[in-house]
């Protein structure tokens, strides 16, 4: 498990604007593989008479010193009251939404200061509705991971070496191309080896203020 608050650079540590809980749930049917799913983020909503869960998860997995990354999805269930709905009408509904990608993204463990990594794939967008699955739709992608090196990084949780690495995703569609480009910096050793330090928008990077760190 992992949870952790963060705040932008030159604010009060102390009012995270960002928070986020990862819980990992273990192997599951994606995307025609059976990757490690990862609970990043699950809300319930109450109202008179609806009950509405959002769940968000990842996928990936460790194969052969890679990292692989199979995509994402959203779950939507609805839970209605039945003193309340028509006969006939569902008292539960489910939606998922999912974002497969195709081949997975696979990027080494090990790299080297100034490494490239690119790889080609494709984002398939599908809607399921009760079981039924929707249309889906593909876009044309390409990934660019680019590892800088190592650095000292100073955080409210202590001074770190970390590993700063730089992710490009570039999507194509209609003749539109869009690009978005994410700077992180994780820590190389010590008890949140692997983790998030700092990173996510270059233009508003963020930095951790409290972590939780459970390896399973």
């Amino acid at each position: 498990m992992l949870e952790f608050d963060a705040a932008k650079l030159g604010t009060d540590p102390a009012t995270a604007s960002f928070h986020r809980k990862s819980v990992t749930e273990g192997r599951e049917t994606f995307g025609g593989a059976n990757p490690i799913a990862f609970n990043v983020d699950s809300k319930t909503f109450d109202y008179s008479y609806v009950q509405n869960t959002i769940t968000e998860k990842e996928y990936k997995d460790l194969v052969g010193g890679n990292i692989m990354l199979y995509g994402k999805a959203t779950v939507s269930k609805t839970k209605y009251d039945p003193k309340v709905i028509p006969p006939g009408f569902p008292k539960e509904q489910t939606i998922s939404d999912s974002q497969v990608f195709s081949p997975p993204v696979s990027f080494p463990m090990d790299m080297k200061p100034g490494q490239v990594v690119s790889q080609r794939t494709s984002v398939a967008k599908t809607k399921v509705i009760n079981g039924v699955s929707g249309s889906t739709s593909s876009v044309p992608a390409s990934a660019e991971l680019i590892y800088h090196g190592r650095e000292s990084l100073k955080t409210p949780l202590g001074t770190f070496n970390v590993c700063k690495l730089s992710l490009k995703i570039t999507l194509s569609a209609s003749g539109i191309t869009k690009d978005s480009t994410k700077e992180f910096w994780l820590a190389s050793e010590g008890p949140y080896r692997g983790q998030l330090l700092k990173g996510i928008d270059p233009k508003s990077p963020m930095v951790v203020t409290k972590m939780t760190y459970t390896p399973k």
